[in-house]
């Protein structure tokens, strides 16, 4: 048995065209997780908003971050949400509306990130860490968990064009951690070939963006990672999505997965 669920762990407020969709105005970007159950396991990928995410960014500098992209908490705390706690939590980069709600689980729950998001986020003193998307409350409480780089798993391929290797979670060739780099430092995604399903994380915001090659502007991608990286891997996820129709791409922002 394979099961995935999507998970809307509150969302946020931005401009259309800093998530590269059409339009002007403001709009509302979901924070979406996606539990994978597969019989024997529980998998979380991401973890959302949570209160922590309040917490962190009540004081000046933090604060700042709160103010750019004005956030909605979800409606009930991530472990109502879940069957039971999860045995791994992947997250693909360390942006505060990935890994706040990490907090509301157990601290003994094993984590998964790349090995350079890791590093990194050790790497960051407190104003380096909001400049960074993860202010220094929540970069305490990620470090705070038991973190593992998913390059200690074993590499395999993964039959995907411009994406052909990955690091196997699980050991079963179920769920395959795929580097995104780009977004941030370190991005992963996950492909689950039983499920025909790419978890994509920020390296796009919506399957329409992709469909209509529109991405973030250089200015904001610069500012969150490497430009010409995120171009190069949003370039390769465009050439999959023509390449192979039957797969379904999942952004972590993307309202029609939401919906």
């Amino acid at each position: 048995m394979l099961r995935l669920t999507t998970l809307a762990l509150g969302h946020c407020t931005v401009l259309a065209a800093s998530a590269g969709l059409a339009g002007r105005g403001r709009i509302e970007l979901p924070a979406l997780a996606t539990l994978i159950e597969t019989g024997d396991a529980c998998i979380l990928v991401d973890t959302g908003y949570g209160a922590a995410f309040l917490s962190a960014t009540a004081r000046f500098p933090e604060r700042l971050y709160r103010w750019a992209t004005p956030v909605t908490l979800p409606a009930a705390p991530l472990p109502d949400l879940l069957p039971r706690p999860p045995d791994l939590v992947l997250l693909t980069h360390m942006h505060g509306d990935h890994v706040a709600g990490l907090m509301d689980l157990p601290r003994d729950v094993p984590v998964l990130a790349s090995r350079a998001a890791i590093a990194h986020l050790r790497g960051l003193a407190d104003w380096a860490a909001t400049r960074a998307a993860c202010p220094a409350g929540l970069r305490d409480g990620v470090l705070a968990r038991v973190l593992s780089p998913v390059e200690a798993c074993p590499r395999v391929a993964t039959g995907l064009p411009g994406f052909p290797e990955g690091h196997d979670l699980l050991g079963d060739g179920c769920l395959i951690a795929v580097p995104l780099p780009g977004h941030g430092v370190g991005q992963t995604g996950l492909w689950v070939p039983e499920a025909a399903r790419l978890l994509v994380a920020d390296a796009a915001y919506a399957r329409a963006a992709l469909r209509a090659g529109r991405m973030p502007p250089r200015w904001l991608l610069r500012r969150l990672g490497d430009a010409d990286a995120y171009a190069r891997t949003f370039d390769a996820l465009r050439a999959l999505m023509q390449a192979r129709p039957e797969i379904r791409i999942d952004p972590s922002h993307c309202r029609e997965t939401a919906a």
